[in-house]
């Protein structure tokens, strides 16, 4: 009677692991945006991209299709102050700036490679850091032009 018991408990465990496995999907870094229609990008940069802007953006790893030159690097780097709610006791509770912020800095930065007539801006990058009193950032990139071959 065991044996039976057994031999049904290993089926249905394998049948369950089975099933499982059909149900997982890979991770991605696109999520459905129905508010605005397409899709939002989940980059690491730890904030929503916006859908479009005037110019094309790049980022990380990430290239154009078409023939390009690089016009220059561009950064925008700052340093804010601790503020009393990002420590307790002490301890640093929240680190780095509000989604918001970032928001502005990349707009910031897309607007400084549209004045230098850049077509793109490519490996964009958010890095950020803290000292004791202060959360320091820098967002960077390359601007870029578009060309024909």
């Amino acid at each position: 009677m065991t044996q039976k018991a057994f031999k049904v408990l290993s089926f249905g465990i394998v049948i369950l692991l089975a099933s499982c496995s059909k149900n997982v999907k890979p991770s991605t870094y696109y999520s459905p945006n129905f508010k605005d229609g397409g899709v939002d990008r989940h980059d690491g940069l730890g904030f929503e991209i916006p859908v479009k802007y005037a110019i094309d953006v790049f980022y990380f790893n990430e290239s154009p299709k078409q023939s390009y030159e690089v016009i220059e690097s561009i950064s925008i780097s700052g340093e804010v102050p601790l503020e009393n709610n990002q420590t307790v006791n002490g301890k640093m509770l929240n680190r780095g700036n509000h989604q918001t912020k970032k928001q502005e800095i990349l707009s910031q930065l897309v607007e400084k490679a549209t004045e230098m007539g850049a077509s793109a801006l490519m490996d964009v990058k958010y890095q950020v850091y803290s000292t004791q009193y202060a959360n320091g950032y820098t967002f960077s990139g390359k601007a870029i032009r578009y060309v024909l071959k």
